[in-house]
């Protein structure tokens, strides 16, 4: 790392004496833009910031801080630093070496000592493609600020002009909107390796650049429909052709930026829902392989053949298959039908009646017309349960639970007659199933406690 440091500081000493000779070199030649240092200062940060083996990302930021930063400093700096040396010529030249210098060590740093500004070193290659790109685009908004501000061109205000002037024209401004919002709805994500030559964002970026931005200057240049400028001036277009890529370059930046977020958010509403029901599936599955039912399942079993109950046997055998055979079929499954869901339910009601024969009453009342909705797979069938699970259930206080459907939802009552002794509710039943109804449908469930009964309604889709 120390070597490392070395040589960044003598590439960047090396880029300061460039800017102190173009800066002297302006001033003795009289050209007073600064486009040439620009593009040093860019090139500076990104030859650095490839060496730290730095995020693309964060180097494409470095950069713009680092220019207009560089620009700002230096529109100041020259003023009293020609006040020190007495000389107008040299004073420019000495502050912006006084510029890079700082500039080129304070992202040498930043970039060698942070880790979290790294990337894997091959996901981004010097080239001079890669350096050109940024330099071009750096270029663009700086020969923008120069048209738009600078006392020195011949051309001032004009970009700002012709920006008012395309955004004013309809036909051109619904070309760069409605083109760049279609291509961005086309971006390929998630994004390959940078190092891809088919990169997404570039090739969208260019389209625009050539075919959209053309149309609109050409739009906006000849006042089309109305075609009130008929003649055509090479330096004209060119300066309407910089405003319409300005105008293009951030709506297309506002464009990916929302299409990332976007698709950002979608995939961790995905990845949310994805953990959810595992959550769920698992705790079906502790349902599946729950040694209380399966002992009591069993025991009444053995009971039957004991008694030679023959066909209460093996009525019991099939309906227990049955059960486990649905909860494996809709493992998958985010909804199922609300009539497969009840009759699942009904098995598992016979079931527990041959344990609770005189302490279980329930009553279900279903319209017909819900039959094809939709609701989570075994949500019913744990609301029973739980109610069997938490509450008294004996001939002499016997459980009644109700099921019916009443405006677009699954209403299960039980009443209320908490075990003394037992297994504390957790609740964590009732918050799974409220989690997949949220996820799926975007509806909760509601869960109402009175002092007689205790209520859920679970949604129908």
């Amino acid at each position: 790392m120390k070597q490392q440091r070395i040589t960044n500081i003598a590439i960047i000493l090396l880029f300061a004496l460039l800017h102190l000779g173009v800066a002297v070199l302006s001033r003795v030649i009289n050209l007073h833009d600064d486009i040439l240092l620009t593009v040093l200062t860019i090139t500076m940060v990104i030859i650095v910031a490839q060496r730290n083996h730095t995020r693309a990302d964060i180097m494409a930021i470095l950069t713009l801080i680092a220019t207009f930063t560089g620009y700002i400093i230096g529109s100041w700096l020259w003023q009293p630093m020609s006040k020190i040396t007495g000389n107008e010529v040299w004073a420019p030249g000495l502050s912006t070496f006084i510029i890079t210098m700082g500039l080129g060590i304070a992202i040498n740093e930043l970039t060698l000592r942070s880790k979290r500004l790294q990337a894997p070193r091959k996901t981004w290659s010097m080239s001079a493609r890669n350096i050109a790109a940024a330099a071009t685009t750096i270029l663009v908004i700086r020969l923008a600020y120069f048209t738009i501000f600078s006392p020195e061109s011949q051309y001032e205000g004009a970009l700002l002009n012709n920006a008012l002037e395309i955004m004013s024209n309809t036909w051109a401004l619904l070309t760069l909107l409605v083109g760049n919002i279609l291509l961005a709805m086309r971006m390929a994500l998630p994004l390959p390796e940078s190092g891809d030559r088919r990169h997404p964002i570039l090739s969208i970026t260019l389209i625009s650049a050539l075919v959209l931005t053309s149309t609109a200057a050409v739009l906006a240049y000849y006042d089309i429909p109305a075609f009130n400028n008929a003649e055509f001036e090479l330096i004209d277009f060119l300066i309407y052709y910089s405003a319409s890529l300005i105008i293009d370059l951030v709506i297309i930046i506002l464009c990916i930026l929302v299409r990332l977020s976007t698709l950002t958010k979608q995939e961790l509403r995905e990845e949310r829902e994805k953990k959810n029901r595992s959550e769920y599936r698992y705790e079906r599955l502790k349902q599946q392989i729950n040694p209380h039912f399966l002992f009591n399942s069993l025991g009444i079993l053995d009971y039957l053949v004991q008694e030679q109950e023959t066909e209460r046997a093996s009525s019991f055998i099939h309906k227990l298959a049955a059960m486990y055979r649905y909860m494996l079929n809709n493992d998958q499954k985010r909804l199922t039908k609300l009539e497969e869901e009840v009759e699942f339910t009904q098995r598992y009601i016979d079931l527990i009646k041959e344990r609770f024969i005189e302490g279980l009453q329930i009553e279900i009342e279903i319209e017909e017309r819900y039959l094809d909705k939709m609701v989570v797979p075994c949500s019913l069938q744990l609301l029973v349960e739980n109610a069997t699970k938490h509450n008294i259930v004996s001939a002499e206080q016997p459980l009644r639970i109700s099921i019916a459907t009443r405006e677009d939802m699954l209403e299960v009552r039980n009443s209320l007659q908490p075990r003394t002794h037992g297994q504390p509710s957790t609740r964590l039943g009732l918050e799974n199933i409220s989690q997949q109804y949220i996820d799926i449908t975007g509806r909760k469930i509601n869960v109402e406690q009175t002092d007689n009964e205790f209520i859920v309604k679970l949604p129908i889709v």
